[in-house]
């Protein structure tokens, strides 16, 4: 590569990291006023509070979106329809590579006009300290604390949290990895438990842990002791599938540092009701669909094409996600505006501060 082309793609890895870095100093900041400011609604009426935070918490996540967005980094979507799916309130179980997928999904939400605020995520506790962990704790989203001294513990608070969260809020889907972690911290694991139980031996995903799953069916499921009217009705399971097995992760879709790329994602959705009730049947019909995903991710990543009708033969083939390039940009203007007001107005205030004092 001559050295000019070398020059430009390391001047353009510079100035995605640091318009990154920008993005965020004045994105999280004004989400995070505006919410304060706003508290006095929540004591008048909580529920237009809570439309006040999810449309923000949209506008936040369609930021992130537009990070892969510009970097190339495309989505195709099969399998089974999405848009109908999320006409009910469902259950969405992706597969868990690396860091790369959870700003993948919010790329999906986001481009499902207004949806993303009415999602509710189950992820790992040590995101809570990360920069964006402010704004998922405000949109009250549940930390899992990993480990499995803190895990019944974990799986009560989640019981209740359900209930104060997806309930009261009226939340429409809930995010959840089955995995528990990345592929490349869980792989080892996995096998050694799957030997030792007589399960298959999965190469590109990994066994499945069901104790979240097996609480959300008791409080949400058909027969869960929610109101009937807040049940989660439909099961999204999510394939995500990296070009040559090689996952993305939030570093490279900061940088920009790879080639433009399309990642598959393929749906496959059960209605709640054929789900096995007991805990037992539930983990088998769990590690059974993992099965099938293997087989699938195996398929592509040796042939190159991916199987979006392997087991369905009347699946949607592969289809880009489109994002209107606009709603980026007047993102972008209103946080900057906000930004840009929220600074002035600081710097009267400290000024007639500083003047009263003197």
């Amino acid at each position: 590569m001559p050295v000019s082309e070398i020059f430009k793609a390391i001047l353009r890895v510079v100035l995605r990291i640091t318009w990154v870095a920008l993005n965020n100093l004045y994105c999280i900041p004004v989400h995070t006023v505006i919410l304060v400011l706003c508290y006095p609604l929540f004591v008048i009426n909580p529920r237009y509070f809570y439309k006040v935070e999810e449309t923000l918490f949209t506008w936040l996540l369609s930021m992130v979106a537009c990070w892969s967005y510009t970097a190339g980094y495309d989505i195709a979507e099969s399998g089974d329809s999405l848009d109908e799916g999320i006409k009910n309130k469902i259950l969405y179980m992706p597969n868990h590579q690396s860091t790369a997928d959870v700003p993948f999904l919010m790329n999906i939400f986001t481009s499902r006009f207004g949806y993303s605020g009415r999602v509710m995520w189950l992820m790992d506790k040590v995101f809570k300290y990360t920069n964006f962990g402010v704004v998922s704790w405000m949109h009250d989203d549940f930390f899992i604390q990993a480990g499995k001294d803190t895990r019944e513990q974990s799986l009560i608070e989640l019981r209740s949290h359900l209930n104060k969260v997806f309930v009261n809020k009226d939340r429409d889907c809930l995010v959840l990895f089955p995995e528990g972690g990345f592929l490349r911290k869980r792989k080892a694991v996995s096998q050694s438990y799957a030997k030792k139980k007589d399960l298959p031996q999965l190469e590109y995903c990994t066994i499945p842990r069901t104790g979240a799953l097996d609480v959300i069916m008791e409080v949400l499921g058909p027969d869960g002791t929610s109101p009937a009217d807040k049940h989660i009705t439909k099961l999204v399971d999510v394939t995500i599938a990296y070009p040559e097995g090689k996952p993305l992760d939030l570093q490279t879709i900061i940088s920009g540092w790879r080639a433009p790329c399309t990642t598959h994602v393929h749906y496959r959705v059960f209605d709640m009701k054929e789900l096995p009730t007991g805990s037992t049947e539930l983990f088998k019909w769990m590690v059974n669909v993992y099965k099938e995903k293997e087989d699938m991710l195996e398929t592509f990543y040796r042939t190159g094409t991916f199987p979006y009708t392997m087991y369905n033969s009347e699946a949607r083939p592969p289809t880009p996600i489109h994002h209107c390039p606009r709603r980026f940009v007047l993102g972008h203007i209103a946080f900057l505006t906000a930004s840009l007001a929220m600074f002035l107005t600081v710097s009267s205030i400290y000024s007639c501060l500083a003047s009263t004092f003197a």
